[in-house]
């Protein structure tokens, strides 16, 4: 596959920008985005599309949700002919080869569901695929089996995953709910834990769930294992004697208390639920982990990347709005520019920038993939281009002429609305 190494992309193959030479370049993160297309002329520099992309045609209505997973695609759409409330998905098989012009894909399998409200998300394991809908009256997920299409179960709740294949389902409402532990190809609930009213929160390590924590907002915090639903911890932390609302929130092994009207920000350790650390802190709207940081984003934009041994903020990010990934010690930001959304990769732990990769629209994406960007093509269509951000580089895969709004992704592939109004599907193999 031809990939350049753009750094920050000038110009489109052949235009007398892309032959100027370009200045050095600089030496040197559910829950599951999706960002509005940033509507700018994109320029790229001595770019040539990737002879191996493979591309195929799929009829799709206007209407129409699509998702795709690993060699499959499936597009949910109107069902023609039947009654309100009903469904249609279709599977496609991905072809390892480009398929004649003109002659679109055949599905693999047809299926009618019951839905009554949109299909939003979707999620494949072997053999199944999960299909999330959320209605006036919550969330249900909905499993077919993947070789023919046919139900095979589907309940309240929304599913959260993590790459080893584990998946939990989380239902609730104002008296609380369930967590429990569900088995993909059957539903069936392997442990199941009561909830408060409070959504449980995840302690992920190395891209796997390993602790549930549900912190009321008060009484006992409960530490539970995610594997057995062992109840590993318990302790009153007193919660609802601190005055004022708060948020809490879990990162780096800890759970973390933000009680705005103090500005204080407090973490306990989740093994034992013992005070580590309380810094002052105000105006926080959320934290994540951003490599060995944590970072607490402002209710406004930046955030303050905090040790988290100690709380001691090691650097400031006033510009960014969010981080999205981290690699080998690099960072993903995001800021807001003029012209959209632009993306610099950091040193961790100092924060300076260590490569510019432009203005990009980044791509829905699960833990693992790669990371596919568009934006808007001179002359029309969109440029595709693969964000590294352990190398800080924007890799050109493709100029796309006909490709227009309405696109999914996954790590090698990218499906998006065509001029003529059907589906296009390119794929990169890696």
């Amino acid at each position: 596959m031809t990939v350049i190494d753009l750094g920050e992309v000038r110009d489109e193959p052949g235009s007398e920008e892309a032959r100027r030479p370009r200045p050095p370049r600089a030496v040197g993160r559910p829950l599951r985005v999706a960002l509005a297309l940033a509507l700018v002329v994109a320029t790229v520099a001595g770019a040539t599309p990737a002879p191996q992309r493979i591309a195929v045609v799929v009829p799709a209505g206007p209407g129409s949700e699509v998702f795709l997973h690993g060699d499959r695609l499936y597009v949910v759409d109107r069902a023609e002919g039947e009654t309100a409330g009903t469904a249609e998905v279709l599977a496609y098989a991905l072809p390892e080869r480009s398929l004649a012009a003109g002659r679109p894909s055949a599905p693999l399998w047809r299926a009618l569901v019951r839905t009554s409200g949109r299909i939003s998300e979707s999620r494949a394991w072997p053999g199944v695929v999960l299909f999330t809908i959320a209605d006036v009256q919550g969330t249900q997920s909905l499993v077919l089996d993947a070789a023919t299409g046919r139900e095979r179960w589907r309940q309240p709740g929304y599913p959260r995953w993590d790459r080893a294949g584990t998946l939990l389902m989380q239902s609730g409402g104002e008296d609380g709910g369930t967590v429990r532990l569900v088995d993909p190809a059957s539903g069936r609930a392997i442990w199941s834990a009561r909830t408060r009213p409070m959504p449980a929160m995840y302690d992920v390590r190395d891209g796997r769930i390993d602790r549930i924590v549900m912190g009321p907002a008060r009484g006992q915090v409960e530490v539970r294992d995610a594997r057995s639903g062992e109840l590993l911890h318990a302790a009153d932390l007193r919660l609802g004697e601190l005055p004022g609302p708060q948020q809490t929130m879990v990162a780096h092994g800890l759970l973390l208390v933000h009680r705005p009207a103090a500005g204080v920000l407090t973490a306990y350790e989740l093994d034992g639920l013992r005070r580590r650390w309380e810094i002052s802190l105000p105006m926080v709207a959320h934290v994540e982990e951003c490599g060995p940081m944590i970072c607490a984003n402002r209710q406004s934009s930046g955030f303050s990347a905090l040790d988290p041994a100690t709380g001691a903020v090691r650097w400031t990010g006033d510009r960014w709005a969010a981080v999205l990934r981290e690699r080998a010690g690099r960072l993903l930001a995001i800021e807001t520019a003029p012209l959209g959304e632009r993306y610099s990769v950091l040193d961790a732990a100092t924060g300076r920038v260590t490569a510019d990769l432009g203005v990009w629209t980044l791509l829905p994406w699960y833990d693992d993939d790669r990371l596919l960007a568009v934006r808007v093509a001179k002359g029309g269509g969109l440029v595709v281009a693969e964000l590294d951000v352990a190398a800080g580089l924007a890799r050109v895969l493709d100029v796309l002429r006909e490709a227009i709004l309405d696109c999914r992704s996954s790590a090698d592939a990218l499906a998006r609305r065509r001029l003529p109004g059907d589906l296009g599907v390119w794929r990169y193999p890696g």
